[in-house]
């Protein structure tokens, strides 16, 4: 049995020894630094080379999703990072057991909710985007929404410059919308959400947005941001 004051020591010797930016918190960097190499080189790989926009992550999502569960199971994200360590190089280096040992490594890490699979949220902290743009200052009331901003935003998701936000593109966007009030969610929160947003604004039915229902979409979160921080 270790006693309280024990566990604060070793608590203060560990964020002493891998909380480099002092900030009371163990970062992915700092985190890596305790994996052995592979794994370590796994988490640092994608944190190097972080997806364009959340439209990239959907399509990965949907690819390791094989069975349509909503999840990334064991099996799934081992398919994953062999993938991964392929388009690094590094895949003959790996046994077949290798790669089962770090699957379950990063399951551990990420796996916040403990229930042996990966939740959209969780495998979102595993595969970042560079900037969610949708937390930009001018989507927060401050400034008023311009024409521009409008077109940048629908341009960032409209990967396929079709004039329609759909599928994937609709999903990654809907995603970003959604970590701006939800911290942990899953597939099924997404699939609430498309059908809450879409039934608000999708006046002509057809599961897409376009250029006025974005718009729309914009101006209601700028609305909202606004009334929560009238300071804003």
């Amino acid at each position: 049995a270790v006693s309280d004051a024990m566990l604060v020591e070793l608590k203060q010797c560990f964020m002493e020894a891998y909380d480099d930016n002092q900030d009371g918190k163990i970062d992915i960097r700092e985190l890596a630094q305790l994996l052995p190499m592979e794994e370590n080189f796994l988490l640092l790989f994608r944190f190097d080379n972080p997806l364009e926009s959340s439209v990239e992550f959907m399509k990965i999502w949907r690819e390791y999703d094989t069975d349509g569960s909503g999840y990334i199971e064991a099996d799934e994200l081992k398919n994953f990072l062999r993938d991964l360590l392929k388009e690094a190089k590094k895949i003959n280096d790996v046994s077949e057991d290798k790669l089962i040992e770090y699957t379950d490594t990063m399951l551990q890490v990420f796996d916040a909710n403990k229930d042996g699979r990966l939740q959209l949220s969780e495998m979102a902290k595993l595969l970042p985007v560079k900037e969610n743009f949708l937390c930009r200052q001018v989507f927060k009331g401050a400034t008023k929404l311009t024409k521009d901003d409008i077109e940048r935003v629908f341009s960032l998701y409209d990967r396929d410059n079709n004039g329609t936000i759909e599928n994937e593109e609709l999903r990654g966007f809907l995603k970003d919308l959604l970590e701006l009030v939800k911290k942990d969610y899953d597939a099924q929160d997404l699939q609430d959400f498309e059908e809450t947003i879409l039934r608000g604004v999708d006046y002509n039915q057809d599961g897409k947005i376009n250029r006025k229902e974005l718009t729309m979409i914009l101006l209601a979160l700028a609305k909202h941001n606004q009334e929560e921080d009238p300071s804003a």
